[in-house]
């Protein structure tokens, strides 16, 4: 992302429209084991479309995880926590071993939380395709941010550079609010911050943040405030 040659500014809304909340935003990225650290783009198909969406930039193939390569990795990880618990004990242990790490429970949809994990599935001409690359943290510079904005009116990303010395924020991408059908928490997930949303022509993306609530809180049932 380039910022803008001319001068620095900040997105506004238009007249008479005004700013809901606003959070960082990028797509989500697997947490089960055969999809950790993974994420796909598929069409209705389940074909990987990242190569045929417009303007995007090349970026990592995945593959799932093998059975053999989970099994072996969470071996290696109880035998760390094993030795980790032996050194406290023979340092005079408090008792207290090591955090274990958050479960993810149960998976809401394991075809795609477990067995697969796209991020976005959108057929040919659905909304979703047009959906910015940089919301991609894989193919985006460490030094920008990404911004899901919500209006009473629509749902906007934003671009920006992290440097408070030149403040500047670009529209990447917008649909009116009438273009989404549903947005979903993911409790499947790191933290519990995913969620999905649904547009009207039945295309999605997942998407994570941890300041999620702040949209969240306007657009899931019962808390919606806000009028398609």
């Amino acid at each position: 992302m380039t910022a803008p040659s001319r001068a620095t500014h900040r997105w506004q809304p238009a007249p008479g429209e005004h700013e809901l909340a606003r959070a960082p935003v990028s797509f989500a990225t697997g947490a089960a084991d055969r999809v950790a650290g993974r994420r796909w783009f598929r069409d209705a198909e389940r074909q990987d479309i990242q190569g045929e969406l417009p303007g995007w930039p090349a970026g990592p193939t995945h593959r799932l995880r093998s059975r053999v390569i989970i099994a072996l990795s969470t071996t290696a990880q109880v035998v760390f926590a094993l030795a980790l618990i032996a050194l406290a004990a023979v340092l005079g242990g408090t008792g207290v071993g090591p955090s274990a790490s958050e479960r993810l429970g149960k998976p809401e949809d394991p075809e795609n939380e477990t067995q697969d994990f796209p991020v976005l599935w959108a057929a040919p001409g659905s909304l979703a395709r047009t959906l910015p690359w940089q919301l991609d943290p894989a193919r985006r510079p460490d030094t920008d941010v990404i911004h899901a904005v919500l209006t009473d009116r629509r749902l906007l990303v934003l671009g920006a550079l992290d440097d408070p010395g030149e403040p500047w924020e670009e529209v990447l991408w917008e649909t009116e609010l009438s273009g989404i059908a549903t947005v979903e928490r993911r409790r499947f997930s790191t933290a519990r911050r995913d969620f999905r949303i649904v547009f009207t022509d039945g295309s999605w993306c997942r998407l994570t943040s941890l300041d999620g609530e702040r949209l969240l809180t306007h657009l899931v049932p019962p808390q919606n405030t806000v009028s398609h």
